[in-house]
């Protein structure tokens, strides 16, 4: 896509040395860059639950061949996201099935293997479930940020020892070849919660699909407070299987209101109230991934460029999420 863009770009600039001075002007400003969205400060963000991405050709509980693999990557690579935060995926060879290891660097969840029955809908048996992020390599170069692993949020597993952990990356503005970290770093969390419970109550409960949540629930308030009482920004993405969008939602009222600490956090959500292009059940039509992140980022958002892919759908049963930030904003903010 990028070659396609300088060579359009080159083209563009013989044919206007071919025309006159006054039009070479409206031309100028026809294509004259929108302020603060410029194409190199731009971050696309992805959250996806890739439905059982397996290592193996024919194995798990979406059997895909290699055409399908093969498909999925090329897909993504038309997409041209940074970061892709993604859940659903057996292991680090899955994963490097469709983000290729020479343009993606892949953090995958350290989870522990274990065996599971067979899958409700193949003969298969299902794999392991794990959450991640791939986060393109050239990132550095065009928009001046290194990624830094921390440890798993393992916290999200619950009682299980071998439940679905975060997985936690740092982003540090760097400047220059000294690569020295410049400006607030961006804290980055992909999650994927316990399913079964998307709009039921949660209060109170202690087992069920709803207990599992709720204490996740916590965890994840006690992350999100950690960051504010730290001063930063955050961004945490994934399959959170709640419809946060539900009027006055529990989950949602709890997570801004800090958890059990009472402390209030004031929240965003990409697509707040948007109802799902694809909704499972027509009668509770709204999304269960999301992309959350701290109010002091709602300004860099481009909601223009924020969307669901419905064209997605033929390659898992969640669609993804493409959340735009503009960095460049950052540098305007700091220069008022």
């Amino acid at each position: 896509m990028r070659l396609i863009s300088k060579y359009v770009h080159h083209a563009l600039h013989l044919a206007v040395r071919q025309i006159p001075g006054w039009l070479v002007s409206a031309l100028l400003l026809i294509w004259m860059p929108v302020p603060g969205i410029a194409d190199d400060r731009i971050l696309t963000l992805a959250t996806w639950n890739i439905e059982h991405l397996a290592a193996a050709d024919d194995k798990g509980c979406r059997p895909r061949d290699s055409s399908q693999y093969e498909d999925l990557r090329r897909y993504l690579d038309r997409t041209g996201a940074d970061v892709v935060a993604f859940q659903e995926v057996e292991n680090l060879s899955a994963a490097k099935r469709i983000f290729p290891v020479a343009d993606y660097d892949i953090h995958i969840s350290e989870r522990p293997s274990r065996k599971f029955a067979v899958c409700s809908h193949s003969a298969n048996n299902r794999l392991m479930q794990r959450t991640g992020f791939a986060v393109r390599k050239d990132m550095s170069e065009r928009l001046g940020i290194r990624v830094v692993r921390q440890p798993d949020v393992r916290e999200l597993e619950g009682d299980y020892g071998s439940g679905r952990r975060g997985v936690y990356l740092v982003l540090e503005h760097v400047d220059g070849e000294n690569k020295v970290a410049t400006g607030a770093p961006l804290h980055l969390l992909s999650i994927h919660l316990k399913s079964g419970c998307r709009y039921q109550a949660v209060e109170g409960k202690n087992s069920g699909p709803c207990g599992i949540l709720n204490k996740q629930i916590d965890v994840l308030s006690a992350w999100i407070n950690a960051r504010d009482r730290s001063g930063q920004n955050f961004i945490i993405a994934g399959d959170f299987n709640r419809q946060l969008d539900w009027l006055s939602d529990a989950v949602w009222l709890r997570l801004e209101a800090g958890g059990k600490t009472g402390t209030y956090v004031d929240l965003e959500k990409a697509l707040h109230g948007v109802k799902h292009p694809k909704p499972f059940n027509r009668k509770y039509p709204y999304a269960i991934d999301h992309v959350i992140y701290n109010q002091a980022l709602d300004g860099l958002i481009v909601e223009a460029k924020t969307s669901f892919d419905a064209k997605a759908g033929k390659y898992s049963d969640h669609l993804p999420l493409f959340a735009v930030f503009d960095l460049s904003r950052f540098e305007e903010r700091k220069q008022e």
